[in-house]
């Protein structure tokens, strides 16, 4: 009858498989070489994506100096929107289409105030 060595000593098994394992790993020349090709790859890899990164960045920049260029283009179109409204030629016609009159000199009031406010206003 023969006997399961593996089952009885499960330990020593496992010193094999340990031993075993570090000669697999070991790097020869032809390791060394998937090494430096994974290596360079994984560089690569961060250079792409870096670069894709900035990119991305670049586009984002571009975007925003072009909607300040377009924001300050409408705050002068209001600016001079707003100068234009406020010119006296603009008020006087304004003025007219709401029939408006301008004042007249029997319109006119001045009013008098002492310079002492402790006594009550005289009523003429």
């Amino acid at each position: 009858m023969a006997v399961n060595i593996r089952q009885i000593f499960p330990l020593q098994h496992a010193k094999e498989r340990r031993i075993e394992l570090a000669r697999y790993l070991r790097l020869d020349g032809g390791r060394h070489l998937i090494a430096a090709v994974l290596l360079l790859a994984f560089m690569s890899l961060l250079s792409l994506g870096q670069t894709g990164q900035l990119a991305a960045q670049g586009h984002v920049l571009t975007s925003l100096q072009q909607q300040k260029v377009h924001l300050l283009q409408d705050r002068n179109s209001m600016l001079f929107r707003l100068s234009q409204a406020q010119s006296l030629d603009e008020v006087e016609r304004r003025a007219l289409g709401l029939k408006l009159r301008p004042l007249t000199s029997d319109q006119v009031r001045y009013l008098t105030l002492n310079s002492n406010t402790s006594e009550a206003p005289q009523q003429p």
